[in-house]
């Protein structure tokens, strides 16, 4: 089965990425995958329409705009330190200003509007939210606010800096919690990098499991039947992806959550490595900026080393389990970031052990906290913020940050023999599927992003 998904994606990547009008390469797709596959048709065939849906997903022009001035009314989607993502009647815009705008603002006014040559990292992060353009105000004329996810978002936001005074501790809980970056500490985020948690301090998989784990708690004092307190948690939880800016690894942990309780209210077994899968193509489908996040990548191989680690490690619980199945994710992950980020961090299984429980504690306390009855939970709220806070500055002293790079060939060496190494069990099917698939990945991030 291994097989024949990343076989999927490949064909997906590939199509997507496929910049040439020699159509001969269609017939000739499909005598491989008709050998491939052992000669199955319908097979062939699927393969060979993945590969169309992805070139068409390719074929998606960039938005039609000349550079120039124009009476324009943008609507706020998401606020940086440096600007703001606008959307103007479907067309994504960065608004470079410094001025304070609320997610949610409706401006209008005039623009002068230039193309981005995508030079710096900044601009690159941009492209993986499909803005090619950039703007500075001329003129507004007026400001206004619409009642939305990006609004309800705002307030929420303002209600923790209201809360919190110390700047530093609000910024960190908008970040944990909301996405919201604009006010981080770039300090306190450098040493989050240093010491190999940064993905504690984005919104992932895990912050999701804990809400759900704590919406879970709730409902289950609640005297309805099993089968609502399900459809309330779907809801719930897909309500927060679209609170958390639908962060791709939000998406796929509530797609994950999603499935898994509609398997049990079915009473169905969901398999856990075709899912993983199936969630990675949908997500590309629905959404082909992902085709150029590397973040994006490196969250599935992330995941797909946890599915591993519990299938080899076969743990059931505790400290020992969170300490080993850091230390496989980050042996997997570790080839990804010295090919395309040029960097290793080796303190991430034991900073993310010993912070795993203050995260567990420190995300549902600060949404509880955030209610009128409740305000006394600021002060653990602060307690635990100090401990982290504390816990990743350690990271200075311990030289935990190394400039490596590996070329292609080697990464995809390094990584297969990681791979095969932790689970066997496919044999020369997976390693040569691995290939295909790790090579398309990296090789297309690096020359178009």
């Amino acid at each position: 089965m291994t097989f024949y998904f990343f076989l999927y994606i490949f064909s997906i990547y590939f199509g997507y990425f496929y910049n040439t009008n020699n159509f001969l390469i269609i017939p000739v797709l499909f005598l491989i995958f008709y050998t491939l596959s052992l000669k199955k048709f319908l097979f062939s065939l699927s393969l060979l329409i993945v590969f169309l849906s992805g070139h068409i997903l390719g074929l998606k022009e960039n938005i039609n705009l000349n550079e120039g001035f124009y009476e324009l009314e943008l609507s706020v989607k998401r606020g940086f330190k440096y600007g703001y993502i606008t959307d103007s009647e479907g067309m994504k815009i960065f608004l470079n200003s410094d001025l304070n705008f609320l997610e949610g603002d409706n401006i209008y006014g005039k623009f002068k509007i230039e193309k981005i040559d995508f030079k710096n990292d900044d601009e690159k992060f941009l492209e993986t939210y499909d803005v090619f353009f950039k703007s500075t105000i001329l003129q507004i004329d007026s400001v206004k606010s619409e009642k939305s996810v990006e609004r309800l978002r705002t307030i929420l936001v303002n209600r923790v800096k209201e809360k919190y005074f110390d700047t530093k501790i609000s910024g960190f809980i908008n970040s944990v919690i909301f996405g919201y970056r604009k006010d981080l500490d770039s300090h306190l985020k450098k040493d989050f990098i240093n010491s190999g948690v940064i993905h504690l301090l984005a919104i992932s998989g895990q912050h999701v499991l804990i809400i759900y784990s704590f919406l879970f708690f709730l409902l289950y004092f609640l005297p309805i039947k099993k089968k609502i307190k399900v459809i309330i948690s779907i809801l719930v939880l897909i309500f927060y992806s679209f609170l958390t800016y639908n962060n791709p690894p939000v998406v796929r942990s509530v797609i994950f959550i999603t499935i898994f309780l509609l398997g049990e209210l079915l009473e169905k077994r969901v398999d856990k490595e075709s899912l993983i899968f199936l969630t990675l193509i949908f997500m590309l489908v629905f959404n082909d900026s992902n085709f150029k996040d590397n973040g994006f990548s490196l969250s599935f191989l992330a995941v797909y080393g946890i599915y591993i680690s519990n299938e080899v490690l076969n743990l059931k619980g505790g400290l020992l389990k969170i300490l080993l199945t850091s230390f496989v994710v980050l042996i997997l992950t570790t080839p990804y970031m010295m090919y395309q980020f040029k960097y290793i961090s080796i303190g991430s299984p034991i900073f993310t052990t010993v912070l795993y429980l203050p995260f567990s504690f420190f995300i549902p306390l600060s949404l509880i906290s955030l209610l009128p009855l409740f305000g006394f939970l600021e002060y653990p709220v602060i307690y635990i913020f100090k401990f982290i806070e504390k816990v990743v500055s350690c990271s200075e002293k311990m030289f935990l940050m190394y400039e490596f790079q590996i070329d292609l060939f080697i990464f995809v060496f390094w990584e297969l023999s990681l791979i095969t190494l932790f689970y066997k069990k496919y044999k020369s099917s997976f390693i040569f599927s691995s290939i295909i698939f790790l090579y398309v990945i990296l090789k297309i991030n690096r020359c178009f992003c």
